[in-house]
């Protein structure tokens, strides 16, 4: 079977579509003939090298959804021809944490404090016809929802979801999004109106500002075009935001940070722009605010964004498709300006 390989560190031309050998299920697997992937800031790291521990050849790839071919001893309740969504998220299912539905801070992850411990980044991920995945990490997929329209929840749309969720958001309080037109800030948008928020997107243009309308936000400020602080300050008499949600890191902390209201929360999933900022004790007691960590999801994380989109309650955004000998390409794209959603990689 094809899969594409990482032979050494650095950029795409570091990608090899390969032959390899095909995964068989071992006791309590399946199979996943994989038909949809998707292309992530996650698996641009692990390309680059930023995880010092994996060893070329390795095959990346956290996103995937497809078909259960076989089924490994000691499975239950997952049988052959099955659609389903692979949930990257690792997890033991027995310590402190995932026996209280926290798999996001399973202990099982020996360096919690560097990396994600999921598919693709601790084992081989799904850039590959054919990938062997912990029954326990399977989702099938509701009867009716696109194969694609399910696969941008694995990373995307359920990272969105607890992101949301750990801000604690109340129905009426003002909430920023920042980066709202990358692939988990656009379910953020949704996420954050579903609990009945007032929501303000941050966008670098006027298209991208009527599309995030379309989607919920209530405004939509141009970071080229205005100051986010003062806008966010307009816009809510001079209070600032209750949450601001910002999963691109250092070079946006600042602004962020300025933007919160007294007792307001500032949330991060990520560290696109950097993994270091200045943090002012002043600010943080004298305004009573917090600044709150999100990193994966839990499965009723996962499950919840399924459904909701399943009901239509959540849109995924698809910026474009390619087919499985262009993931190279795809992976060009989630680096250009003007994308709008979700990338994904196609599978004959």
């Amino acid at each position: 079977m094809k899969a594409w390989v990482i032979e050494g560190f650095g950029g795409v031309e570091k990608l090899r579509l390969s032959d390899v050998p095909e995964p068989a299920a071992a006791e309590g697997e399946v199979v996943v003939d994989v038909k949809m992937a998707g292309v992530n800031p996650v698996d641009r790291s692990t390309l680059s090298g930023r995880f010092d521990w994996i060893r070329p050849p390795f095959v990346t790839g956290a996103e995937f959804a497809g078909v259960i071919s076989s089924v490994g001893a000691g499975v239950r309740g997952l049988s052959a021809g099955t659609r389903v969504l692979v949930n990257p998220k690792l997890f033991c299912g027995s310590c402190y944490y995932c026996l209280r539905g926290q798999e996001s801070a399973c202990l099982s992850n020996e360096r919690m404090s560097r990396a994600p411990h999921i598919i693709g980044v601790s084992r081989q991920g799904g850039w590959r016809q054919k990938a062997e995945v912990p029954a326990m990490n399977i989702l099938p997929i509701p009867e009716g929802l696109p194969t694609g329209e399910a696969c941008t929840l694995g990373v995307d749309g359920a990272t969105a979801w607890h992101l949301v969720k750990r801000s604690r958001p109340k129905p009426g309080e003002f909430v920023l999004v920042v980066g709202s037109t990358g692939g988990v800030g656009m379910f953020a948008v949704q996420i954050a109106k579903m609990y009945g928020c007032e929501v303000a997107a941050v966008v670098g243009s006027s298209e991208h500002a009527e599309r995030l309308k379309k989607l919920g936000a209530d405004h939509a400020i141009n970071r080229n075009g205005q100051k986010v602080v003062e806008e966010v300050r307009r816009l809510t008499n001079n209070r600032g935001a209750d949450v601001v949600l910002d999963p691109l890191g250092s070079a946006t902390f600042e602004m962020s940070s300025s933007s919160l209201a007294p007792l307001g929360r500032y949330a991060t999933c990520g560290t696109l722009t950097g993994t270091k900022a200045e943090l002012s004790l002043l600010h943080l007691y004298s305004m009573q605010v917090e600044y709150i960590g999100s990193t994966t999801f839990s499965r009723a994380d996962l499950s919840d964004a399924l459904n909701a989109v399943a009901r239509r309650k959540l849109i995924p955004q698809i910026d474009s498709k390619f087919r499985f000998d262009e993931l190279p390409a795809a992976m060009r794209r989630l680096d250009e300006h003007g994308r709008f959603g979700k990338v994904l990689v196609e599978l004959a």
